[in-house]
């Protein structure tokens, strides 16, 4: 049976190799209204072309370079900061990768870096009582995607939906791969309704998605378990637990829906766990 790849650390540290002012005239006609968004964004914020390439760090492999590319054509930059930018970016991602901080295959977060943050987050909650949430996202009936001979489209379409969560979340937000099609997001300075509402834009957008693969449209849908982190909770490892429980009644409800904590645990599916903190791979869908 095919397996998707788990999400695990690159042994090895990447090559940077600058790519040429033809290769980059291509890309241009690919991106040019997302482009000029985010340079106008860029402009207001105030951070210039570092504020950009940070926002563009969770995009992999060519999109990130097309995007940054034609942003800085934009800009009116000289061809040779275009140059400089577009290698530098790759080569930060390359580090990154290698180190581990970023999942291989969608070019998000890895677990370890998120639950590093996590931790903190929780114990800054505690501390302060600031409010947070975490989000676990399942896509459903993902099972059937990789089961095929070939697993390229549970490969697109989990890049896909990475992607599109990550536009759908604020610069406070974070996100990474937390198994092999479980996506986990912290929702920064949020309310009940406030988590509610991220976690209904993040299924609304993916149902939304067309993904073409090969002579097929794919689509997806998510389920979405959420929990706010309360004082009850003692440990990080009880708000993951919550969220699961959430996850596995939406799961049970048929999937396409968000579902919060405190949920009946005694309605889930008998022997339904989650992952642990200290668990090494997610349970896949």
């Amino acid at each position: 049976m095919s397996r998707l790849s788990e999400p695990t650390p690159v042994a090895h540290a990447a090559t940077c190799a600058v790519p040429s002012p033809t290769w980059l005239g291509r890309l241009w006609p690919l991106t040019p209204r997302l482009a000029l968004a985010l340079v106008a964004a860029s402009t207001l914020a105030g951070g210039g072309l570092g504020w950009l390439m940070l926002q563009l760090h969770a995009l992999s492999g060519l999109a990130s370079l097309a995007v940054l590319a034609a942003a800085l054509a934009a800009s009116g930059l000289p061809a040779l900061l275009l140059l400089k930018a577009s290698r530098e970016l790759e080569c930060a991602r390359a580090v990154a990768l290698a180190a581990g901080a970023l999942d291989p295959l969608t070019g998000i977060s890895g677990r370890g870096p998120f639950l590093a943050l996590a931790e903190r987050e929780f114990a800054r909650s505690r501390r302060y009582g600031i409010g947070a949430a975490l989000l676990l996202v399942d896509i459903d009936r993902f099972r059937r995607l990789i089961d095929e001979p070939e697993r390229a489209a549970g490969e697109l379409v989990l890049r896909e939906v990475a992607a599109s969560i990550q536009f759908t979340l604020r610069g406070a937000d974070a996100l990474a791969r937390f198994g092999s099609a479980q996506i986990a997001v912290f929702v920064a300075h949020a309310d009940a309704l406030g988590a509610l509402d991220v976690a209904e834009r993040i299924r609304e957008r993916v149902e939304q998605l067309e993904i073409a693969c090969r002579d097929q449209r794919l689509r997806a849908t998510v389920s979405v378990g959420v929990v706010l982190m309360r004082p009850a909770h003692l440990s990080l490892q009880a708000v993951i637990e919550d969220a699961e429980a959430a996850l596995g009644a939406a799961r049970q409800a048929g999937g396409n829906c968000v579902r919060a904590a405190p949920v009946d645990r005694r309605r889930l599916p008998q022997g339904w766990r989650g992952p642990s903190v200290g668990d090494n791979q997610a349970a896949g869908s």
